[in-house]
């Protein structure tokens, strides 16, 4: 591996409501997803694809379904974890 390898994000363990979740920091493909934060009408659904895709990743087993029925408060938990782990103030 390059040194560029040490410039990785790291992921963080995130407690939301009772269970534990390991969360993985953005990367360079996601770019766009970030670009699209800035604009006002493309905010909402960018960062619906990114809690989609990092609690994809976090817990690979899980369903669009139980996605779709979480809870407003822990979707506010889980938004600003993923602003915690990709070093994102207010962003979301």
């Amino acid at each position: 591996m390059s040194k560029l390898s040490s410039l990785i994000g790291k992921s963080k363990t995130f407690k939301i409501g009772d269970i534990d979740l390991e969360f993985k920091p953005l990367r360079f493909e996601h770019m766009d997803l970030l670009a699209q934060l800035e604009d006002p009408e493309k905010r909402v659904e960018a960062m619906k694809k990114i809690i989609k895709m990092t609690l994809k990743d976090a817990v690979p087993d899980t369903t669009d379904e139980e996605i779709d029925q979480l809870g407003i408060s822990h979707l506010l938990e889980i938004t600003q974890a993923i602003q915690e782990v990709d070093g994102l103030k207010n962003e979301a």
